[in-house]
């Protein structure tokens, strides 16, 4: 109701508002409250010293860095370019029409290695035909110390679930199994090659932290597509390296390539089994000077009588 012409003041005005009454203590807090809410939910962050605000991005940063390591797999990475190249072997296999050679034996972490953490050995092989006739290699299998043929993987990521099964399995049944060991006839040097952690830059920190910060589900996207795509440029490495079985051979035809094999600690000899209109053969290259392979110095390069069933 007007009175005299004149609207009545609003009901806060009639509030004392004389400094040091409870009311306008009351006032100030609750708008001390708006405001902390206001600025939590962003609506007045702009307001944020310098300071503050560079002092906030550091733990973004910070986070963004341990993900970065974290969700990258190691499964996908490849090995230091300081790696040595492999110790050549050139071990021949007795003489026979399929002239086959030895030339390398490739160990995690070890010289000539290209992936880090690769649960597999690789054998390099070179394979040919001294006949007049076409020949045909069959198949190449690698002997444990007790007995059992392992056949060459043409899938990394099965072989390596097959050598940590069979770690879990030689471990249980008494051998010293070591996935690094390799014996002095591999290494360039008395104590096996360790391959170094790949770092992440300054710049691709920085570039990490802001998306962190901006959007982790995109962050998390880009992780898998990283890890995606080494793990595509791995299975290429490892089929271009890997020489295929079965395989012809004309006469005269020479071919190289890699057997990869499961882990097998003291492996006992490499069997090659191949055949032309002649006849077959079946060429055995004991693996003596591999004694020490994925055992562990303690073990005296000794294994059980016992192994894991294929």
């Amino acid at each position: 109701m007007m009175r005299n012409g004149k609207k009545p003041a609003p009901l806060e005005n009639k509030i004392n508002h004389a400094p040091g009454s409870t009311s306008t203590a009351r006032l100030r807090a609750g708008t001390h409250i708006i405001r902390r809410i206001a600025w939590a939910r962003g609506s007045i962050r702009a307001e944020r010293p310098p300071r503050l605000r560079a002092s906030l991005a550091i733990a973004p940063a910070c986070a963004a860095l341990w993900v970065l390591t974290g969700c990258l797999s190691a499964n996908y990475k490849l090995a230091s370019k300081d790696t040595p190249p492999a110790r050549a072997l050139n071990v021949h296999f007795p003489p026979a029409p399929l002239d086959a050679n030895l030339a390398s034996v490739i160990t995690d972490g070890g010289p000539g290695s290209w992936k880090r953490e690769a649960f597999w050995d690789e054998y390099v092989v070179a394979l040919h035909n001294t006949g007049d006739q076409p020949l045909q290699v069959a198949s190449v299998t690698l002997v444990d110390f007790a007995g059992t043929s392992r056949s060459a993987g043409d899938d990394p990521w099965a072989l390596e679930r097959e050598s940590k099964t069979l770690e879990r399995k030689y471990r249980d049944s008494g051998v010293a199994f070591a996935r690094m060991a390799a014996p002095r006839v591999l290494v360039a040097s008395a104590e096996p090659v360790v391959i170094a952690s790949a770092g992440i830059g300054t710049a691709g920190a920085a570039a990490a932290a802001t998306a962190t910060a901006v959007a982790l589900p995109v962050y998390g996207l880009a992780i898998w597509g990283i890890n995606r795509h080494r793990k595509s440029a791995i299975t290429a490495e490892f089929n271009r390296r890997r020489l295929p079985l079965p395989l012809s051979l004309a006469p005269g035809e020479t071919r190289t390539g890699s057997l990869f094999f499961p882990m097998v600690p003291n492996p006992r000899s490499l069997n090659l089994n191949w055949s032309n209109e002649s006849g077959t053969g079946d060429p055995v290259l004991p693996l003596d000077f591999l004694r020490g392979l994925h055992v562990t110095a303690a073990s005296g390069d000794s294994t059980t009588p016992k192994t894991p069933s294929p």
